[in-house]
């Protein structure tokens, strides 16, 4: 409620699907407030891209004080990331929020230049410059494809891509499991029992046998049997009884009475 407080209420709450986002007290919240919550999928960073780059980055200046507790570093860090200029933006974190530049405690000691501006230049100077300040849009380095199987659209099974710390003889994929529905990113798997929204990007088609009608199997049978009985009828015939061997250019194949069988 403290954010609420400060920034209004939100329209949308991303979260990943701990227990925690899934208890009944943050549903009771969402209604409250209104608010939408949305999820992510499991094993899936880019799902909440903008969130996990930060966490990338504040993991690497925690790092950086390794003889210290993380919370005790942590006000300080956040004031650094807050108050750098970002290229993208043109502009720092908290100026976009504030409006104005941090007051860093380095600038404490730093002597202030008189400035015999007048009260009434100085508000329209600021009016001049918070009316040019926009915030500039995140530009994208990058766009990574994502190979997608043009299956998945048609079948009933996938298999789901383990993402967790495997064995060595274990398989990368589980499944197949039955597609509950389907959206543009993700899909909704029955797995072991429950319903589970997982990304595209870990699912593969899974092509199943289909069941034909028992009347057409037992045709065939019989007829493979039936084959099969007349194969063994001429094995067993006696060798008199069989057409003689000849070769290639009409001569007849006499073998010796000793090797010929029934005779």
């Amino acid at each position: 409620m403290g954010w609420v407080a400060r920034f209004g209420t939100p329209l949308r709450i991303t979260t990943d699907q701990g227990r925690q986002f899934e208890a009944h007290l943050f549903k009771q919240l969402n209604a409250l407030l209104g608010t939408t919550h949305l999820r992510t999928t499991a094993y899936h960073p880019s799902a909440n891209g903008l969130v996990e780059r930060f966490h990338r980055q504040l993991k690497a200046a925690i790092k950086c004080h390794s003889d210290e507790r993380w919370s005790d570093v942590l006000p300080v860090v956040l004031l650094g990331i807050r108050a750098a200029y970002r290229l993208d933006l043109e502009a720092s974190v908290a100026e976009l929020v504030y409006g104005e530049k941090l007051r860093l405690p380095a600038e404490f000691f730093t002597t202030a230049t008189g400035d015999n501006t007048e009260p009434g230049e100085m508000v329209k100077q600021l009016r001049i410059h918070f009316r040019e300040l926009r915030p500039v849009a995140g530009s994208r380095h990058g766009e990574k494809k994502i190979f997608v199987f043009k299956d998945l659209a048609t079948v009933s099974h996938v298999f789901v891509r383990v993402d967790a710390v495997r064995g060595p003889l274990q398989n990368p994929y589980e499944g197949p499991f039955p597609v509950i529905s389907r959206s543009e990113k993700t899909y909704v798997i029955r797995l072991r029992g429950k319903d589970i929204n997982i990304s595209i990007d870990r699912l593969k088609p899974a092509y199943l046998f289909e069941t034909h009608d028992e009347s057409t199997e037992t045709r065939i049978q019989t007829s493979l049997r039936t084959t099969h009985n007349q194969a063994s009828t001429e094995d067993i015939r006696p060798i008199s009884a069989q057409e003689p061997v000849r070769t290639r250019s009409g001569r007849r194949v006499r073998f010796p009475s000793r090797l010929q069988v029934g005779r």
